[in-house]
């Protein structure tokens, strides 16, 4: 199988372990990952309180507070399996408008997942490999990724991907970049806004590992179902616009305060504690690869 879990604590770690193909994505690889970020909305809201350690791993019953996306190997995703795609322009248009709509699906999976997703991104992106980088809510590079829409010199488009990436870094960059093709490193794609936190080389501190795991701490300090709820207002307050989000910003606070983690959190805090759902050790880091 192309995907591994490993719950570590309240997180997941999901794994692209495919490196033969430099990760690419073939029809297996999409499916499970659709399957997987789908799935976890239909699972039980993680309990308010940290004691225990609730299942959160692969079909687990409860949602985990955080997931974290990495890859096997030096190539975090190469995009689509040039085999596949090789046979999908011998298919007829509608086949190919299918398998365009399931990889675009599986963006959108990650994107709409009710957790925070993670993405550990250490060498090089392509593609559709940019396009699940975009996906993710945070992502954490190291000095080896790279990143290109390499579509167009092949002759195609970055379709489905392309509202993750405009997203991302705006009409202007994805214009330059979609018709290029050229190469984005590391720095410059800080600078665009494509990564979010560029860590260092090296295994110490600032490096890749020792920046993803101070960003799940950060996350894990914050209610799990508050973050799920700050997921839904980002997207629903820039859809509507400013002028037309009012109540919905309303509506969304409203709700937020009469759940039973703020009603938790607020009394622990007027009793000086720390929420009920943060815990006293740092979060473990994802396991090795």
């Amino acid at each position: 199988m192309p995907i591994k879990q490993n719950a570590v604590g309240r997180v997941l770690v999901v794994t692209i372990d495919n490196p033969q193909v430099k990760n690419a994505f073939d029809k297996n690889t999409i499916e499970e990952l659709s399957y997987l970020f789908d799935s976890i909305a239909f699972r039980d809201p993680l309990p308010v309180d940290s004691t225990g350690e609730p299942d959160v791993g692969p079909d687990g019953r409860y949602r985990p507070h955080v997931i974290v996306l990495q890859a096997t190997g030096n190539v975090f995703c190469a995009g689509a399996h040039l085999g596949e795609m090789k046979a999908l322009g011998e298919a007829d248009y509608q086949e190919n408008v299918a398998a365009a709509m399931a990889m675009g699906g599986m963006f959108r999976s990650v994107r709409n997942c009710p957790v925070p997703v993670v993405a550990r991104v250490q060498g090089p992106a392509f593609g559709g490999g940019v396009g699940l980088v975009a996906a993710c809510d945070i992502v954490i590079a190291g000095p080896k990724a790279r990143f290109a829409f390499s579509e167009v010199r092949l002759g195609i488009v970055p379709g489905v991907i392309s509202p993750l990436v405009i997203d991302r870094i705006g009409q202007a960059a994805a214009r330059t970049y979609f018709l290029t093709g050229d190469v984005i490193e590391s720095d410059e794609a800080f600078g665009l806004g494509l990564i979010d936190r560029l860590a260092s080389g090296g295994d110490g501190p600032g490096g890749l590992d020792d920046v993803l795991n101070a960003t799940v701490d950060s996350l894990l300090k914050g209610g799990a179902g508050a973050l799920s709820l700050c997921k839904n207002l980002l997207e629903g307050a820039q859809s509507l616009g400013f002028t037309r989000s009012g109540e919905l910003c309303a509506r969304m606070i409203a709700e937020a305060r009469t759940k039973e983690e703020a009603q938790a959190a607020l009394q622990a805090f007027f009793e000086k504690k720390t929420a009920p759902w943060v815990q006293e050790d740092s979060w473990a880091g994802v396991p090795d690869n």
